[in-house]
């Protein structure tokens, strides 16, 4: 069957790396728990602010599972459980989720990618990014843009990598969609950026497009829009046409602003920053 265009599947990434990061390095250094997504945050596992959040959105038509098993961790609302190692590259885990959909008789249009680490996602913003992506039909990459002033309110100094526009400043959500042909087609490339924003995150420290540049720089007919992006004459909408001609895909960046939907936890201090967040934006003041 075909999923209905109302409803995406929701890939949740919950493997690590192949060495342990600074994160699990601090909080974690007896080598507990096998994923960040298993971390104890404020009363429950940390994944579970997330998918408690996901699980209620009419947008999402399953949750999946991408690098935990059932004998890692189980809850008590339905999840899928996508057999793939925990530490397989991110382009690798996402077309394995799909060949799964597929054994499963599911075909969508998108799949939604939602980190494990991103306790501060709320209902409401899932459900804004949803809704702009289906009144918004037709392209095969919907990326959430947080604005830089949003989150460095709440955040000071949150060091991510942030894309200088005309129009607006602005970072990668905790919330993405692709299509199938994006995730098949686009494997190395995802693979590739994925690293690129790993390395970003650990050496926590705001950076401009550099990496993403010079991988489009390699197609000519996208120089004249980057060299536009560096002189700081671009808007948002030419960052769209400069990635939808590099990777031969129609792309959508998608305003999302609130701080809590583009922060996730790569570093000791976003799990101090992000447990205040969380008391202040979801526990009441007798939880927390």
């Amino acid at each position: 069957m075909t999923s209905s265009t109302q409803e995406f599947p929701v890939f949740v990434m919950c493997g690590r790396d192949p060495q342990k990061r600074r994160l699990l390095l601090s909080v974690d250094p007896d080598g507990e728990y096998k994923s960040k997504a298993l971390l104890p945050f404020l009363g429950k596992r940390l994944i579970e602010w997330q998918l408690e959040e996901l699980k209620e959105s009419p947008f999402v038509e399953g949750l999946y599972l991408l690098g935990l098993t059932e004998e890692d961790v189980s809850f008590d609302y339905p999840v899928a459980y996508i057999p793939v190692a925990s530490t397989a590259g991110f382009g690798e885990k996402l077309v394995q989720g799909l060949d799964y959909l597929q054994t499963q008789g599911i075909g969508p249009e998108l799949v939604v990618i939602s980190s494990c680490d991103a306790p501060g996602i709320r209902l409401q913003e899932i459900n804004t990014f949803s809704q702009m992506v289906r009144d918004d039909p037709g392209k095969d990459f919907y990326l959430s843009l947080v604005p830089e002033e949003v989150a460095e309110a709440v955040f000071p100094r949150s060091g991510r990598a942030v894309a200088r526009f005309k129009d607006c400043d602005v970072f990668p959500g905790e919330l993405y969609a692709l299509s199938p042909k994006a995730i098949r087609e686009l494997k190395r490339v995802i693979e590739d950026l994925g690293m690129t924003r790993r390395k970003i995150n650990r050496q926590a420290q705001k950076i401009s497009l550099g990496p993403m540049l010079m991988y489009i720089g390699r197609r000519p007919r996208t120089w004249i829009l980057i060299l536009k992006y560096l002189l700081g004459l671009a808007t948002l909408e030419d960052g769209e046409r400069i990635l939808s001609a590099a990777f031969g895909i129609k792309i959508r960046g998608l305003i999302i602003p609130e701080a809590g939907f583009g922060m996730d936890m790569d570093l000791p201090e976003d799990y101090e920053r992000l447990k205040d967040y969380v008391r202040r934006t979801k526990l009441t003041p007798e939880e927390g």
